[in-house]
């Protein structure tokens, strides 16, 4: 049985494993299940290419962004057995954390130069700035990060993810999703998405599309 929680109790019910927010010291468990889920991903392909150790450096390039999702609480977890099969982190306003230790999260914005050489990186920094594009001027919750195990996709794991972390955002704020998934497009209208756009990530990369779900009150 899935129950969708936030923080002030259950949000909906369906089958499969529990949905839960993330603790502290489930980090490893969700930057493992987001780094499963999204190795193949276009965005990822267009990233990395292909590498040996694609997982791996997948992972890499998460660690920061997750544990800082995790420790604002902001991500959430689906648990079946105690094993994490899927995970969505977001970004909402006034709840950012630091780093685990306290102190500046790292690797931070050098990652990609820790994984990429420098001509790639150059091409991939000024593909997300066109992303940043689709983005709203005015403050939003941003899902940055969903992703569920490729045998568990299709029994509505993740849309449980999605509407208990758009359950969890302030009401005032509009949420909004990027995505190089031609097929999220109607996944994400079908939860109160509209399509705001679409660019391509420079000359030979994806097409992004980006959603936005109005706040529930002004």
């Amino acid at each position: 049985m899935v129950v969708a929680q936030d923080a002030n109790g259950v949000t909906g019910v369906l089958d499969g494993p529990q949905v839960r927010l993330a603790q502290p010291a489930d980090l490893p468990a969700a930057r493992t299940v987001l780094a499963r889920a999204l190795a193949h991903d276009p965005l990822m392909d267009w990233i990395f290419g292909l590498r040996a150790d694609r997982s791996a450096a997948v992972a890499a390039f998460l660690w920061a962004g997750v544990e800082g999702y995790v420790l604002a609480g902001t991500t959430w977890l689906a648990v079946d057995d105690r094993r994490a099969v899927g995970a969505a982190a977001w970004r909402v306003p006034g709840t950012e954390a630091v780093g685990a230790d306290g102190g500046p999260a790292l690797p931070g914005p050098s990652t990609l130069g820790l994984l990429l050489p420098a001509d790639r990186v150059v091409l991939v920094r000024d593909g997300f700035a066109a992303m940043h594009g689709l983005l709203p001027d005015e403050p939003h919750a941003l899902l940055h990060f969903l992703g569920v195990d490729a045998d568990r996709r299709g029994f509505g794991l993740g849309a449980a993810l999605v509407e208990a972390g758009v359950a969890g955002v302030p009401d005032h704020l509009p949420a909004h999703v990027n995505t190089t998934l031609d097929s999220n497009v109607a996944f994400y209208e079908a939860r109160g998405f509209t399509h705001a756009g679409s660019v391509r990530l420079g000359p030979r990369g994806p097409v992004m599309h980006g959603l936005r779900r109005p706040a529930r009150r002004a």
